[in-house]
């Protein structure tokens, strides 16, 4: 997995597993499975170049901070308020994208 991020799946009582996004020094993103799936097809679409959207933003039901993500030419970043922007090249966006959906059970 990149250096820039990590995913971890673990169990919850109320929404059956948790996909945990870390970024950078950002706080954690805590993604149901469906919202992971959600996120790593936008993400798979805009690598491949298949959609033309140029912001991706998903605020999950069981994190505190949202996912927001501009897309630019060479890849996507990734904003947190009063935290640094983290930057992820298209590799490194597919790569996230995949983590996610085998975190999804894809």
């Amino acid at each position: 997995m990149s250096g820039k991020f990590s995913l971890t799946v673990s169990a919850h009582g109320a929404f059956g597993g948790l996909a945990t996004l870390r970024l950078g020094d950002q706080p954690p993103r805590r993604f149901t499975f469906q919202e992971a799936s959600i996120v790593a097809r936008a993400l798979e679409a805009v690598a491949l170049g298949v959609s033309p959207e140029r912001h991706i933003y998903m605020s999950p039901i069981a994190s505190d901070h949202d996912f927001d993500a501009r897309v630019e030419a060479e890849g996507l970043v990734v904003a947190c308020e009063g935290h640094p922007d983290v930057a992820l090249s298209w590799p490194e966006a597919t790569e996230l994208a995949h983590a996610l959906k085998a975190a999804a059970g894809e």
